[in-house]
């Protein structure tokens, strides 16, 4: 006879800590419940993972906890317990320490308002100390606007949210609280009905302002060191037009250095860096996966430099090494070590910075306000519409970018005859090339392929009548169906290669990547795969065996992680399982073949189902196709020398 099993329910309070003020709990996830817990008055502490509620005693608390989980799958026999050593042992500095509050004197705008910006991350009885000061809440750039000095400002936080004074960073730059604008309308060829969104909760009753945060910055001319400049570009092995660009960022505080994909940008920038530098500290900031790619191209033309990667090695290392690598996410911990100083800041991938209130491009610009020499490095400097420029022009202190974003728009967005103009400003700050300039690559040629899928389109017809999902989740899940749908033209047009040519296939989802993978397996088809979940070793092992073994003929990626930063040259076919949403994503991705040390034709396939949302996407990234050929690639440069 079988015994029945009793399934006891786990427990929902973990983990308890208090901090006088503040209550942090860790509790069993249960889904849905993040909003319950929101509406109830409890926030998230990422930096604790924790969600945290005013203090109170351990009865309220209890029966808070039962209110709230009622009926839910969780049990709450050992909460009392833990509730009680919690608050009996609070712990002062347990939350505080990471709210990240920084206090910014402002140089312009409505003062009258405040001459300070504060932020942080949420935290109720910030808010409380704020509200007391009477601040202003500007929500896009995520910070308050306070009248007063720092000292009443540190005081408030203090005495009202319990932050030490070491545990809120005081910059001494000022920066700009720039008034935002709304974007321009678009006009979008995809058409998906969806359901209504149901309205949010407007939560804050406080005085919404507009603005990001950024910094003053100004740019001049420099002269060069031609001799230097002669030697180091022999001993670093630069092309002539490589050795264009490096001269091109040293004669200048702040440039950008805009060359298609391919052509040694990471190079150019690591010679001209250490020659603007002199024996200082060099700073560069990229996305996290191509760490390891900057400190592999610095090492190949200064083989005894001394590295150092921020977030992995010790602060006080750092301070030991000529070249500072930090990711994105990273460049927040750099901003407060102010002894750490750097004589050149180079940002790679700079369109990351595209969007004006987050916090890393807040990060770029605060780090800016103490670094002499600024370049933006970028195959991309346009993504979707001009505006995404003034940031970068910005944080170079381009003229342009000191202009409010407002006007900025009025002046160079919107008609082709104001793109013009927005193209001849950029001309002598932005270097453009494109692979014209190696004269030993082979050609590039898209094929659109239309598709027929096999199984037909009962299932995306399925998705695309459902009137309960709301359109960009709808979008996205007829995207990954469409991907599923390509799978067998894409290991028919695999079966159909000759001998000794390899393909990269890009997705969107990682779903799919995966699917694919055991699609071609299926098929005896060798291939690796690369996802943003993967870890630097699997990485880097299978673009090892792409690139070196013969028998892995096939590249299977997403085009977030596979499409930027990596050479994949023993590819000469490329093919878009989905399209990316911009056209400069779309050529970033497929120049991962077509790039310097490429001694093929390559040809990029773009299967396309007929009577799908596929066909909306394609004219759409046409449509973005304009305005980026408007503005950057009408960018001449008029050095010296330069032949575009």
């Amino acid at each position: 006879m079988l015994t029945p099993v009793t399934l006891r329910p786990p427990p929902l309070l973990i983990h308890a800590v208090s901090d006088g003020r503040r209550l942090g709990l860790q509790l069993h996830s249960i889904p849905g419940m993040g909003r319950a817990l929101s509406k109830a008055g409890a926030w998230w502490v990422p930096g604790r993972r924790m969600w945290a509620i005013e203090l109170v005693n351990v009865a309220r608390s209890l029966e808070w906890l039962r209110t709230l989980y009622a009926g839910q799958h969780a049990e709450l026999d050992d909460a009392q317990r833990i509730l009680q050593s919690a608050i009996a042992a609070p712990e002062g500095d347990f939350f505080t320490q990471v709210l990240d509050v920084q206090v910014f004197p402002l140089s312009r705008g409505d003062l009258a308002q405040g001459e300070h910006a504060v932020s942080f991350a949420y935290d109720l009885f910030c808010v409380r100390a704020m509200r007391a000061l009477r601040g202003s809440f500007h929500k896009p750039a995520l910070a308050w606007q306070i009248a007063g000095g720092t000292e009443r400002i540190l005081e408030v936080l203090r005495d009202l949210a319990g932050v030490a004074p070491d545990f809120a960073f005081v910059h001494e730059h000022p920066v700009v609280l720039e008034e935002l604008i709304a974007p321009a309308p678009d006009v979008s060829p995809i058409q998906v009905p969806g359901a209504s969104p149901v309205p949010g909760d407007a939560g804050s009753d406080e005085r919404v302002g507009s603005g990001f945060l950024s910094a003053e910055l100004s740019s001049e001319a420099l002269a060069i060191d031609q001799a230097a400049l002669a030697a180091e570009g022999v001993r670093a092995g630069l092309r002539d037009y490589q050795l264009i660009g490096v001269r091109h960022l040293l004669g200048q505080t702040g440039a950008c250095l805009g060359d298609d994909m391919g052509l040694g940008k990471s190079r150019q920038t690591v010679v001209a860096a250490r020659l603007a530098a002199g024996e200082g500290r060099v700073l560069i900031v990229c996305p996290a996966s191509l760490r390891i790619n900057w400190e592999r191209e610095i090492r190949m033309v200064y083989p005894d430099a001394i590295v150092g990667m921020a977030g992995e090695d010790r602060l006080s290392a750092l301070y030991g090494c000529h070249w500072v690598i930090a990711n994105y996410e990273r460049l927040g911990g750099l901003v407060r070590e102010i002894q750490l100083e750097f004589q050149v800041m180079a940002v790679d991938e700079a369109h990351y910075l595209k969007e004006h209130q987050a916090g890393r491009t807040r990060n770029a610009f605060v780090m800016a306000t103490r670094i002499p020499r600024r370049y933006v490095i970028t195959g991309t400097p346009l993504l979707n519409r001009e505006i995404e420029l003034h940031t970068l022009l910005r944080l170079t202190g381009h003229p342009m970018g000191q202009m409010p974003m407002k006007a900025f728009r009025k002046e160079f967005t919107g008609t082709g005859e104001k793109r013009a103009a927005l193209a001849a400003a950029l001309r002598g700050w932005m270097l453009r090339r494109r692979k014209d300039v190696l004269k030993d690559l082979g050609d590039k040629t898209r094929q659109l392929r239309w598709v027929s899928p096999p199984e037909g389109l009962g299932g995306y017809k399925e998705i695309h009548g459902d009137m309960s999902l709301q359109t960009m989740p709808k979008i996205t899940r007829l995207r990954q169906k469409l991907e599923a749908l390509k799978t067998p033209f894409l290991i028919e047009t695999v079966e159909s290669l000759s001998e000794g040519d390899k393909i990269i296939i890009f997705c969107e989802y990682m779903a799919t990547v995966e699917a694919m993978r055991d699609a071609f397996a299926q098929a005896g088809i060798a291939c690796v795969s690369l996802v943003g979940a993967d870890s630097g070793a699997r990485r880097q092992k299978a673009i090892d065996a792409f690139q070196n073994d013969p028998a892995v003929t096939v590249f299977i990626g997403t085009t977030s992680a596979a499409g930027v930063g990596i050479t994949l040259t023993a590819a000469n076919h490329v093919a878009f399982a989905s399209l990316p949403w911009t056209p400069a994503l779309m050529r970033q991705a497929e120049d991962r073949a077509y790039r310097l040390g490429q001694r093929r034709n390559v040809l990029v396939i773009v299967p396309l189902v007929a009577g799908s949302i596929d066909e909306g996407i394609w004219s759409l990234l046409q449509y973005k196709q304009a305005t980026e050929q408007d503005v950057v690639e009408a960018v001449k440069s008029q050095l010296p020398g330069n032949n575009p």
